[in-house]
């Protein structure tokens, strides 16, 4: 992350891993308090998203790379599985970015182009691009991306303004 910036700490509202990059949602059922924000993985496609996790949320020696997406053990994502005890990361304070110049977030797919609006593609925390949408539909839009996304799991930068856009 890089130039102005919007940082905050928010907590997650269940036990799971999720790697930087991750668009973040409200959770369903929300325990928020004034002293406490509590976020989880978004509920799916276009949810209202709250911020980008800033790092990685995993155990110690998790075998994770800056690239990877799936885990190397089983190929399946590794956002909203559930680490090994002792490691918990539900309640600890995570960083949380509500805008910035430039950012990370996880491509759902590759019609994302340059200067696409884009928003939260499924419950992984991945994003897609608006002109995927359809008209006359409020979307939550992340913010707008400054490269095209060329595979699936790829991370993009975008620039993050979290905004309310209809088609």
């Amino acid at each position: 992350m890089h130039g102005t910036q919007g940082l905050t700490a928010a907590k997650f509202d269940t036990n799971i891993r999720a790697l930087r990059g991750t668009v973040m949602g409200l959770p369903v059922s929300n325990p928020s308090t004034e002293s406490d924000f509590y976020v989880g993985l978004p509920a799916g496609a276009n949810a209202m998203a709250v911020g980008i996790l800033a790092q990685d949320v995993v155990e110690p020696g998790y075998p994770l790379t800056s690239e990877l997406w799936l885990d190397p053990n089983t190929g399946n994502p590794i956002n909203g599985t559930t680490p090994p005890s002792p490691f918990v990361s539900q309640g600890r304070a995570w960083g949380l970015i509500t805008a910035a110049t430039e950012a990370e977030v996880i491509a759902g797919d590759t019609t994302i182009q340059a200067d696409d609006l884009v928003y939260v593609a499924d419950a992984y925390g991945r994003v897609t691009s608006i002109r995927n949408g359809s008209v006359g539909t409020m979307y939550y839009c992340v913010g707008r991306a400054k490269y095209p996304a060329t595979a699936v799991n790829q991370r993009i930068r975008i620039s993050v303004t979290l905004q309310q856009v209809k088609l």
